[in-house]
């Protein structure tokens, strides 16, 4: 199997544009980016975005398209020329997102869980890989989930040592209930904006958010809030709306220290 154009040196060129993006963010952290639609379907941020989707494997999604499937059947390189063609020709359309329903631990209800379709799992990857660089330099060091470089041992570790060193005497422990189902389209899309003027990259987003769920064979529109869970670039977006609580938080006043892992939050307070 040959690689697609620019693959063989995706280890180059991609942190390489990444890079670019992170440093001209940092510039000027007020500064809108256009001309990054064209960089989604590059054939290296393609072949990048492919290897992190059939990494972390998933089940299929409305079209029962599957990782094995495009593997053995279609051929990788023709998977991703075909998506490649939809986006350079703006013919790309998102389908609805398939709903199941998994259990939560430790508790009798279960929770709504997002599957796109593998086609819109690689261009919402695609579109993360070029698009997060620049958030990443506005969002503060207090966020933890779903970011490069941190995870929930990080978040772990701040607390510990907050408990430790800084003389934390109490943690009071936070969620947002309902948070991913509650998020307004047009909040979340005026902030976003904010940062990107590219009207293509913006209607990637919107047509995302208004894809629909398929539920038990039921097709249910938008109603203008949410983002499913289990899409690729629904963290990303979590993220993006929940900076401003963050900022809130830091120039608030209040004498603690806020640690978020998404919609959950541990605001410690030095003093009770």
């Amino acid at each position: 199997m040959s690689a697609p154009e620019g693959a063989m040196n995706v280890r180059n060129k991609v942190p390489e544009l990444q890079a670019r993006l992170s440093h001209a963010a940092k510039q000027s952290l007020d500064r809108r980016f256009g001309a990054l639609y064209d960089k989604i379907y590059r054939s290296d941020v393609l072949w990048m975005a492919w290897k992190r989707v059939r990494s972390n494997k998933g089940a299929p999604g409305v079209d029962d398209v599957s990782i094995d499937y495009v593997k053995e059947v279609v051929g990788e390189m023709e998977f991703l020329k075909e998506i490649q063609e939809e986006l350079h020709r703006r013919t790309y359309r998102p389908q609805p997102v398939l709903r199941c329903w998994i259990d939560k631990p430790g508790k009798p209800e279960k929770r709504p869980l997002g599957i796109p379709v593998l086609k819109d799992r690689v261009v919402q990857m695609a579109t993360k890989l070029v698009i997060e660089p620049i958030f990443e330099t506005n969002f503060l060091p207090c966020s933890y989930g779903f970011r490069p470089g941190k995870d929930c041992h990080d978040a772990i570790d701040k607390i510990r040592r907050e408990i430790t060193f800084e003389g934390c005497r109490e943690v009071i422990d936070a969620d947002i209930k309902g948070y991913f189902d509650n998020i307004r389209h047009d909040l979340l899309m005026n902030l976003v904006e904010r940062r990107i003027s590219d009207p293509r990259v913006l209607r990637l987003i919107r047509d995302w958010l208004k894809a629909g769920v398929l539920d038990q064979g039921t097709f249910h529109a938008p109603d203008g809030t949410g983002t499913p869970r289990g899409g690729v670039i629904s963290p990303l977006l979590a993220n993006i709306y929940l900076h401003s609580f963050d900022k809130m938080f830091a120039l608030s006043g209040i004498k603690g220290t806020l640690v978020r892992y998404a919609d959950d939050r541990a605001p410690r307070a030095h003093s009770i």
